[in-house]
């Protein structure tokens, strides 16, 4: 037996008042024998128990007790999710903390986890694009690929969120050309610096929905480089921002969302949420054994022990 809600301080307090009350009025029983030379009856000490165990049955129904077996049939559902990640080197700002790319690396560590029987597949791109994990069930490969997918994977000449679009459309292009019909979410994670009049035209018909995710602040952060800061052409440090207003425009092109993280503006429960709650491809159906909520036994109990204090009546003292 389980019980589905722990033990608190009211459980506590409520036994700790009860067992207090009755303290008190043994006490003042036992000082009234005393005063009339009388004799305390042995069946109040029935009724005492009678209360105990009433008492102890309507916590134990307060604490949600779980014991028994039945087998219930789950739908499996799955889906597949593509993340297209920006190691751009502007993703190493730290306006977001610690840093863009590693907020990134968190939400989709955070995504797997919450979304075991998925696909999950992932694209890097900077100045140009590639396919680092193709769609897979192995989770934790797909998580070693992402940990390793940082600014170093391309040469430091820009942003090409082009690229890495029509690479995602063309890869979930061709597999559904071979026969896979589950939905495909496609989710960029950027600070949208890439975001062009280029890519707003990109056409994104094999993706099931698109969702943007603008890591940064519109107060921006120098980006470091080589122990240093990036510098431009007058020596000035680089200060990168998070391109608000073109990611929002770009979501609303393609009817996708998006969702701002950062340290003041954090959208991720909305972000989480949304995923969970688009249902995959049913891809089968599990028998598991569940044990019930079997409150109402004791509740029952309860009730009966309370009606047999009402009805039996003892005298607490004889002269």
């Amino acid at each position: 037996m389980h019980f589905h809600t722990p033990i608190s301080w009211f459980l506590y307090t409520t036994v700790g008042l009860f067992l207090l009350i009755n303290i008190i009025f043994f006490l003042r029983i036992n000082r009234i024998a005393k005063k009339t030379r009388a004799v305390i009856r042995n069946r109040i000490y029935i009724k005492f128990t009678l209360r105990c165990i009433a008492i102890g049955c309507i916590l134990i129904a307060l604490l949600g007790p779980s014991f028994g077996k039945s087998k219930s049939d789950i739908i499996i559902r799955s889906k597949n999710i593509l993340f297209l990640l920006d190691v751009s080197l502007s993703m190493n700002a730290r306006d977001v903390s610690p840093s863009r790319l590693e907020k990134a690396h968190t939400i989709i560590h955070n995504i797997v986890n919450q979304n075991p029987t998925d696909q999950f597949g992932l694209i890097a791109f900077a100045s140009g694009a590639s396919i680092q994990c193709p769609l897979t069930f192995d989770n934790e490969t797909f998580l070693v690929f992402t940990q390793t997918a940082n600014t170093s994977l391309f040469d430091h000449s820009g942003t090409n969120t082009y690229d890495a679009l029509r690479l995602a459309d063309n890869y979930l292009s061709n597999y559904k050309k071979e026969g896979n019909t589950k939905p495909c979410l496609v989710i960029l994670l950027t600070d949208g610096e890439g975001i062009t009049d280029e890519v707003q035209s990109i056409k994104t018909d094999a993706f099931s929905t698109f969702t943007l995710v603008g890591i940064g602040t519109e107060m921006g952060s120098r980006i470091p480089y080589h122990k240093v800061y990036k510098k431009d052409k007058n020596g000035d440090d680089v200060i990168s921002i998070l391109e608000r207003t073109l990611l929002k425009e770009f979501a609303s092109e393609t009817k996708g969302s998006y969702y701002e993280v950062s340290d003041k503006q954090n959208n991720e429960p909305g972000l989480y949420s949304s995923i969970r709650n688009y249902k995959g491809d049913s891809q089968g159906i599990s028998k598991i054994e569940v044990a019930g909520n079997k409150f109402y036994y004791f509740l029952y109990v309860a009730l009966g022990l309370i009606i047999l204090d009402i009805l039996i009546t003892v005298k607490t003292v004889e002269i």
